[in-house]
């Protein structure tokens, strides 16, 4: 029950408090600014969260193999991005065989989800902070949660500025930036940190 309790906690504070897109700027590349439909930003998320939770689990099990060992530092991103990589293929495989009718979305998709800072910075987080299996789980699943739920906020955001009275100069991915820049401050000073002096 505890670990129940654990991976709920875990996930709520990396989808809302630590979100990997707003709080921390982990991920922002081309792939969140370019999503143009509630649809394809769910599948984004969704398929990001798979592989974030399941390498999670799998990166948990090679950072308990190296713990400890001298040579740890150096050996454990490689094998790190090869668990994401197993991930991957397996997801791509999975969609390929039992979801025919999404694979042309997957296939563009699914590299850009899962080869993301967003990822491999929840599980190098997870591991600096020396959670347990079930909060390094929570952790991955709430970062992909957030992460989705970020996006959306950004696609929703973009939709409503391209009708909107904006500056030649700001339009565009300008506005967009300085949009998402205002909301991570609004989170960031939601969750207590302080800015420093």
């Amino acid at each position: 029950m505890e670990a129940i309790v654990q991976f709920f906690l875990m996930a709520l504070a990396a989808a809302a408090g630590e979100n990997a897109l707003l709080s921390r700027g982990l991920g922002l590349s081309k792939a969140p600014l370019s999503i143009n439909s509630i649809k394809m930003g769910i599948l984004y998320g969704g398929l990001m969260t798979t592989v974030s939770t399941v390498s999670s689990f799998l990166t948990y099990l090679v950072g308990l193999f190296f713990q400890g060992r001298p040579y740890a530092p150096y050996i454990r991103p490689i094998c790190f991005a090869l668990m994401v990589g197993l991930v991957y293929a397996g997801v791509y495989l999975l969609c390929k065989k039992y979801l025919p009718a999404y694979f042309k979305s997957v296939e563009t998709l699914l590299p850009l989800a899962s080869f993301n800072s967003a990822l491999f910075g929840a599980i190098y987080m997870s591991l600096s902070q020396r959670h347990t299996l079930a909060q390094t789980i929570g952790y991955a699943f709430g970062t992909g949660m957030g992460f989705t739920a970020a996006m959306l906020i950004v696609y929703l955001a973009r939709k409503r500025l391209s009708i909107s009275h904006v500056p030649r100069a700001f339009r565009g991915l300008p506005i967009v930036l300085l949009y998402i820049g205002l909301l991570s401050l609004a989170i960031f000073s939601l969750v207590g940190h302080e800015l420093p002096t």
